[in-house]
């Protein structure tokens, strides 16, 4: 399976869950780094894009919600 991250065609290996334990998100090492860098040094504004990215961008997010 790919990542979800917008663009980015690399094998996925790392699942996202929400607090349900339903995946949201299958990420690469590399984009999976990123959200958690996102989320342990908090700037709401890095945060947010990140994660709507980690979706597969906007329209994948929104639809998704």
């Amino acid at each position: 399976m790919e990542c979800t991250w917008k663009n980015c065609d690399i094998e996925a290996t790392h699942p996202q869950l929400d607090k349900n334990g339903k995946q949201w998100a299958n990420l690469c090492v590399d984009h999976h780094r990123r959200l958690k860098d996102c989320a342990d040094n908090f700037d709401p504004k890095r945060f947010l894009s990140a994660w709507v990215k980690a979706q597969g961008g906007a329209k994948a997010a929104a639809s998704r919600l």
